[in-house]
């Protein structure tokens, strides 16, 4: 068992698709650094993240699931754009 809790690594999943949605939408940075990221947005993250994981595993693996992934990445994508504009 490790000694951190659960919320520390969410929060670092959180961070990490933090930064590959502003990697990917860098016009982003702006609207997202200045704010206070909400309960929801950092969900939202965090599933981005475990997406984009995943989505790069079957890519990788030569997976059929690859295109799936990219579909759910890209709602994830469209989700966190709109909870930003709130």
């Amino acid at each position: 068992m490790s000694g951190r809790d659960d919320s520390d690594g969410r929060r670092g999943s959180a961070g990490s698709g933090f930064r590959r949605f502003i990697f990917k939408f860098p016009g982003m940075r702006k609207q997202l650094g200045g704010m206070a990221l909400s309960f929801s947005l950092l969900e939202l993250l965090e599933a981005y993240d475990e997406a984009c994981v995943a989505l790069d595993n079957f890519r990788r693996d030569g997976n059929s699931l690859a295109d799936e992934y990219e579909t759910v990445c890209a709602e994830l994508e469209a989700d966190i754009a709109r909870e930003a504009a709130r």
